[in-house]
C-alpha cells in the first residue's frame, strides 16, 4: 500500500471501514482527507502527517457540539506498524488503525453524541416559554394549539428529541397556521425550523454562541439523497437527490438567516402579507384569524394555487386600512380588477370566499366591507406604522 498518492490512503480506509464495520468511504474534496461513514452517518477522517508515516484519525462531530463545547481528541497512529508473521505491510496498517480507532477513538464518539444529545434535548423551561408565547391563538372550533416532543433520527449517529409545535384540527397539523406560529415563536426569542410541506414547527433556543453555519447537509438519515439540516433546532427542512443542489440551498438559506439578523427582524417574509404589513400587529392579525379558520395563505412554496386560493393582505392607501383579496394562480384567473375573466363557477366561489372572510374578520374596532375585488379592513383606531 503506498500512503504517498491519495489512491493509497483511500485504500487504506476502505480495508479500515470493513473492519470497523462502516458502510463506505468518500474522499473530502481536493483537502486530501478520506472520510470512512457509517450508515447511520457518523463519520471518521483520515488525514496523512508528514513525512506520511503517521496517520491522524478524527471522529466528525456535529457543528452544535462546538457550540457545546464538546470535542473528541483525534488520536494518531503509526502508518509502518510491524507485519505479523505472514502479513503484508498494508494489511498491518490498516488492522493496527482499526484496532486503534474501535479501542481509543469509537467509545469516545458514542459518548460525545450521547452528551450532545442530552445538552441539545428540549428543557421544560424552553418548552414552557414556546407554551406562554402561543397563548395569544386561541382555541377555536376548528383547531387549537399543540406542544410536544418528537424523536428525529439526525445524521452522525444521533435520534434527537425536538421540541415541536403545531395547529392541531381534525384533518391534521395545519399548513396554513404553521408560519405564523413559527413567526410567534420567533417574537418569543425563540429559533424555529418549518419543513417544507410540513404543518409542524421546530423550535429551541438559539445557540449562546453565533454558529457560522446554521444550515447543512448531510447524508440523509432516512436513506438514500442528502438532508438539509437545521442545526438549532435539529430538524430536517427537506432531503435532496443531488449533493450540489442540496449545497446551494443550503447556503442560500444561511444567506437568508445572516440577512435577517442584520435586519433585526423575526420575519423576513410571511406567506398571505405583504413586506410592508409583516411588523404591523393588526394586519399580521388579520392573516392569523384567516389561517386558523382554515384559509391558506398565499406564498407558501409547496401549495398549488392552480387548485387551492390563498389570501393576500396589502396595504390600502388610506392609513388603517387593508385590503384582503383572494388570489388563484394562474394569474389570469381572479386577482384584483381583473375578476370577470375568471370563469363563472370560480366568480361565484370567490364571492362566497369574500363573504366568509368577512364574517371572519368582523370585530369591535373594525369596519369591514365587500368591494369588487376583495374586502376592505379599516380600524377605529388606525395603527401608528402603514
Amino acid at each position: 500500500m503506498e500512503l504517498s498518492t491519495p489512491a493509497g490512503l483511500e485504500s487504506l480506509a476502505r480495508s479500515v471501514a470493513e473492519q470497523v464495520g462502516a458502510d463506505r468511504t468518500e474522499k473530502d474534496g481536493d483537502t486530501g482527507r478520506v472520510r470512512i461513514v457509517y450508515a447511520d452517518g457518523r463519520a471518521l477522517e483520515l488525514t496523512l502527517n508528514r513525512p506520511r508515516t503517521r496517520i491522524t484519525v478524527t471522529a466528525v462531530l456535529p457543528e452544535q457540539a462546538t457550540a457545546h463545547g464538546i470535542e473528541v481528541k483525534a488520536i494518531t497512529v503509526t502508518a509502518l506498524p510491524r507485519p505479523r508473521p505472514s502479513e503484508s505491510q498494508a494489511k498491518a496498517t490498516s488492522r493496527h488503525t482499526a484496532d486503534h480507532i474501535r479501542q481509543r477513538l469509537l467509545p469516545a464518539h458514542t459518548a460525545a453524541l450521547v452528551e450532545l444529545r442530552e445538552r441539545t434535548a428540549p428543557q421544560p423551561a424552553t418548552l414552557e416559554r414556546a407554551d406562554a408565547a402561543l397563548a395569544g391563538l386561541l382555541d377555536r372550533p376548528r383547531g387549537g394549539v399543540a406542544i410536544s416532543e418528537q424523536p428525529v433520527r439526525r445524521p452522525l449517529g444521533l435520534t434527537a428529541r425536538c421540541a415541536v409545535a403545531w395547529w392541531h384540527t381534525l384533518d391534521g397539523p395545519s399548513r396554513a397556521v404553521a408560519p405564523f406560529m413559527a413567526d410567534v415563536l420567533r417574537r418569543a426569542g425563540l429559533a424555529t425550523t418549518e419543513p417544507h410541506g410540513s404543518g409542524y414547527v421546530f423550535f429551541a433556543e438559539p445557540p449562546a454562541r453565533q454558529a457560522d453555519t446554521r444550515f447543512r447537509i448531510a447524508p440523509a438519515a432516512g436513506g438514500a439523497g442528502w438532508d438539509l439540516v437545521d442545526e438549532f433546532t435539529g430538524a430536517c427542512v427537506r432531503t435532496y437527490d443531488d449533493r450540489e443542489w442540496a449545497q446551494g440551498i443550503a447556503e442560500s438559506a444561511n444567506g437568508e438567516e445572516d440577512a435577517a439578523r442584520r435586519a433585526a427582524v423575526a420575519s423576513m417574509d410571511l406567506p398571505g402579507l405583504s413586506a410592508d404589513l409583516i411588523e404591523d400587529e393588526q394586519f399580521r392579525a388579520l392573516a392569523v384569524e384567516l389561517a386558523t379558520a382554515g384559509h391558506m395563505p398565499y406564498g407558501l412554496a409547496d401549495v398549488d394555487y392552480t387548485q387551492t386560493p390563498g389570501f393576500h393582505i396589502y396595504p390600502s392607501a388610506e392609513p388603517g386600512r387593508a385590503k384582503v383579496a383572494r388570489l388563484l394562480e394562474p394569474w389570469g384567473a381572479i386577482r384584483p380588477g381583473a375578476r370577470f375573466e375568471a370563469p363563472e363557477r370560480e366568480v361565484e366561489r370567490y364571492d362566497k370566499d369574500m363573504e366568509a372572510y368577512a364574517r371572519l374578520l368582523t370585530r369591535p374596532g373594525r369596519t369591514v366591507a365587500v368591494m369588487l375585488d376583495g374586502i376592505q379592513v379599516t380600524y377605529n383606531n388606525p395603527p401608528t406604522r402603514p
